[in-house]
């Protein structure tokens, strides 16, 4: 009866999924962890909808980090054209062709109608300018999605804006990345939760996994000639420093961290020093791209390390007996 109910949120962030895939297999092989059974309800954004929907669709942890770690640099194969800069104004970096092929591989047929747990999946539809959740048949209200395949759902919340082309999703809706609006789901899927489930706020548990947060993105110049030149003309163009990838980087690194914080206070609490809310994550000084799968082994160490440092607060969260990893 006092039973938390577990939600289980993973950020977007493109190859750096690869983080949070590894930290869940270190707590599946260290705790024998059944996710379907665990938690009551999985959401993920982008590359986190990989992961929630491949768990939720009974794929283990280590399967999907094998996913990743095999098939990365597959996804993330340029388009001819795409090389050339000048043609990159006209076109998204990459095709989402072999990203499509893989989630079909790796989630079949199976409709969002035929998933028993609670899946939530953000992204945003384009055509009409608003945001578009796909979620698994957890109320009598929810109509749209019964039909809707679980991989093409997962595929359009991937559709990273100049990284992949928007998806169109049963012949009606055109779907871009969810990360433009819930980069990090944990404050949709706890107020879905809350108003379609009735589940009290004191009851939630959440588990946030993040994919990085980087602390640099346009720095000032440091008093070179070269830097003062480039500071005046950089504006908002994307044919200077103000990347537009970099630009898209930005607005999901803000968009987690915002959605933690508004999370932490709606359940009263400092986000600072949660109770109910465990985010794991990491910070770097350094750029942290989506799309760069040469960067695997430091996707790896760093949720072996967080793991190392976490693990006892993650067993005293999910009231699991022994924290020895």
């Amino acid at each position: 009866m006092n039973k938390p109910f577990y939600i289980l949120s993973i950020d977007g962030g493109g190859f750096r999924g690869l983080f949070a895939a590894h930290l869940l297999k270190r707590m599946e092989e260290t705790w024998q962890i059944d996710w379907r059974s665990r938690f009551c309800l999985l959401a993920g954004t982008s590359t986190g909808a990989i992961l929630a929907s491949g768990l939720a669709c009974g794929k283990t942890a280590v399967q999907l980090t094998e996913f990743y770690k095999t098939y990365g640099n597959a996804i993330f194969t340029h388009r001819f054209w795409s090389r050339f800069d000048f043609l990159k104004l006209f076109t998204s970096r990459y095709s989402s062709k072999n990203l499509k092929t893989l989630l079909d591989e790796i989630l079949g047929d199976t409709t969002l109608g035929q998933i028993k747990i609670p899946l939530v999946l953000p992204s945003v539809d384009i055509g009409n300018g608003c945001v578009h959740v796909s979620k698994s048949k957890y109320h009598d209200e929810f109509l749209r999605d019964p039909n809707v395949r679980v991989s093409d759902a997962v595929l359009a919340s991937c559709a990273a804006p100049t990284y992949f082309d928007p998806v169109v999703v049963d012949d009606k809706y055109q779907l871009t990345d969810g990360g433009l609006w819930a980069n990090n789901p944990s404050l949709v899927a706890t107020i879905d939760a809350h108003y379609r489930l009735k589940i009290p706020l004191e009851k939630m548990r959440v588990l946030s996994i993040g994919t990085g947060k980087s602390t640099v993105f346009y720095p000032r110049g440091q008093g070179k000639w070269k830097d003062h030149l480039l500071h005046r003309w950089q504006g908002w163009g994307f044919l200077t420093r103000w990347q537009r990838s970099k630009f898209i980087d930005l607005i999901f690194n803000l968009q987690s961290e915002s959605a933690h914080n508004m999370l932490c206070l709606l359940v009263g609490e400092s986000p600072l020093d949660s109770k109910q809310v465990l985010r794991l994550t990491f910070e770097s000084d350094q750029s942290l791209p989506l799309d760069c799968a040469r960067k695997r082994d430091d996707w790896i160490t760093k949720a072996d390390y967080v793991f190392t440092h976490k693990s006892p607060r993650i067993a005293e969260f999910l009231l699991i007996e022994s924290s020895t990893p």
